[in-house]
């Protein structure tokens, strides 16, 4: 399984095209996949990409724990869980071609941020990666939190 790390920035294009960095691409071994995942994140208003074996672990985790055939609310924690998510085809040479629908939501045009997250990357506007970034102090005080 491909381990991601690093942060690189890219352009997208007018079309919604944007082209994987070439450390993610050699993450990914020789056989770059002919598809990957996005998944809209709720939490930071960015993209994630999540190669095909790591989006169906994800989803079979998901669904280990619902009872969507029998429960209302799951059936419908289901129904939205899905509605985050869009394969979109991986180019040979790495270029993603991203949905109008994911552009928006995630603010996405221009300058962009790539940032590994070990199973998956991170996909945002670049001035949201920069608003993310935390101070050293604030980080070393998350680390000692979770006593690390």
């Amino acid at each position: 399984m491909a381990f991601f790390a690093g942060t690189y920035q890219a352009t997208i294009d007018d079309k919604g095209r944007v082209v994987l960095p070439s450390a993610f691409k050699k993450a990914m071994g020789e056989n770059i996949p002919d598809q990957v995942v996005l998944e809209k994140n709720r939490l930071g208003k960015c993209l994630d990409i999540h190669p095909m074996e790591v989006w169906q672990e994800k989803v079979e985790k998901f669904q280990a724990k619902v009872r969507a055939s029998t429960n209302p609310a799951h059936f419908a924690a289901l129904r939205q869980y899905f509605r985050n998510f869009a394969p979109v085809s991986l180019a040979a040479n790495g270029r993603i071609n991203i949905p109008d629908e994911y552009l928006k939501y995630a603010n996405l045009e221009g300058k962009v941020t790539f940032l590994g997250m070990g199973a998956s990357i991170s996909l945002s506007n670049e001035i949201v990666a920069e608003v993310d970034d935390i101070s050293d102090d604030a980080y070393l005080d998350m680390l000692r939190e979770f006593d690390l």
